[in-house]
């Protein structure tokens, strides 16, 4: 028989939940979590089909293959367009011959979405999108401070991940992370707060699309990314200067270590999914609210990733460099729940058809994208 590629029609979810429970992941958090699988590939304003943005290869009606698209308002520098993110693209061991799989991923690589991002992929799917021509990217910037109280709680994290470390190793590596300069300083209760959303995009956010490349950061995402999130609690912090509002949102996420008795909590961290400054003076102030608030809820630290080059040097010069450039800084654990001995490298491919700076990875890119970018920030 041949193989039929379609979306998935509404009220079908327990196809896709069967497939990745099977041959993605026992477990997956789409399985666990339905209302997860709805907020990320139900109703979208930008979604051009009446289904999920989510596509289904069928043999004889059995689900062989999946690929999931979220649809977004792509802005370069200025100018929009329809842009796509691609999750959990799989086509079973057994149907991997034939097109299967360029098949379901042209049911999202085409119009009138011109930009398509595969964020974090595995180098056997690289070497699928290098044959395309896509352009692919490694290592999106990872940035991680601790806080200066919580120094001997990084050590301890760090040899439970890697008990074959040598303790003056895992110190050696939290020195270098620590955040100085830094303190808990006393702040308005109103700068813990979403902006007002109305003056968000006419004066900050309209200033920072001429000069940023990536998923639009109007209201209309910013609402729907975090105030509508099924299961995570942000956290928004603003930091006025003049007519502009520099912005960071982050939430909670407590680490975690596998035991034979099941999960043992160790720790919280902060992560940092938007961090967007109007100046370097504002990216201090910026910080140090993100500290104190960090502070107030009992996190050792924050985790951040993020392309643009601006935003990366301010980070710099307030002593927050990428953890890659420390000896043993790629080997920070990235993935918490649980607790894996791995560090956080991302992978992504790059499909932009629309007119701009197209490739983000330059020191001085214009390119902002982070962890929340795609379905990334999402439970294990």
């Amino acid at each position: 028989m041949t193989i039929q590629v379609r979306y998935l029609n509404y009220g079908e979810y327990n196809r896709v939940a069967n497939f990745l429970d099977r041959y993605w992941a026992n477990n997956h958090a789409y399985v666990k979590m339905p209302q997860l699988f709805e907020w990320t590939f139900g109703s979208h304003s930008y979604w051009d089909r009446d289904t999920y943005s989510f596509a289904i290869a069928e043999n004889e009606s059995e689900v062989v293959g999946i690929l999931g698209g979220v649809p977004f308002l792509f802005n370069s520098c200025g100018r929009t367009s329809y842009g796509m993110w691609l999750a959990n693209w799989m086509v079973r061991p057994s149907d991997r011959h034939g097109r299967c799989a360029l098949t379901l991923l042209k049911q999202f690589a085409r119009h009138p979405f011109d930009t398509t991002i595969a964020f974090g992929i595995n180098r056997d799917v690289m070497r699928i999108y290098q044959a395309m021509q896509w352009k692919v990217v490694e290592d999106i910037p990872r940035y991680l401070f601790v806080l200066p109280e919580a120094t001997e709680r990084m050590i301890y994290l760090l040899t439970r991940a890697y008990p074959d470390w040598e303790i003056q190793r895992a110190q050696s590596l939290t020195k270098a992370v620590t955040l100085t300069d830094f303190q808990d300083t006393p702040t308005s209760d109103n700068q813990f707060s979403p902006p007002e959303f109305d003056y968000w995009d006419k004066y900050t956010w309209a200033k920072f699309a001429l000069e940023t490349t990536g998923a639009s950061r109007n209201s209309a995402y910013l609402k729907w990314r975090y105030l509508s999130h099924p299961l995570f609690k942000y956290f928004f912090i603003t930091a006025p200067e003049g007519d502009r509002i520099g912005l960071a949102v982050w939430r909670l996420e407590t680490i975690r270590q596998a035991t034979p008795d099941g999960f043992k909590d160790l720790d919280i961290i902060g992560r940092l999914v938007e961090f967007m400054p109007v100046s370097k003076h504002n990216c201090k102030t910026l910080l140090t609210l993100l500290v104190s608030d960090l502070y107030h809820h009992g996190a050792m630290g924050a985790d951040f990733y993020c392309y643009h080059g601006r935003i990366g040097a301010w980070l710099n010069q307030a002593g927050i460099n990428e953890v890659g450039l420390y000896p043993s800084g790629r080997s920070i654990p990235a993935r918490f729940q649980p607790l894996e001995a791995k560090g956080g490298q991302i992978m992504s491919a790059v499909s932009c058809q629309a007119e701009s700076p197209c490739y983000p990875f330059s020191p001085d890119c214009c390119w902002y994208w982070t962890k929340s970018d795609a379905d990334q920030d999402r439970p294990n």
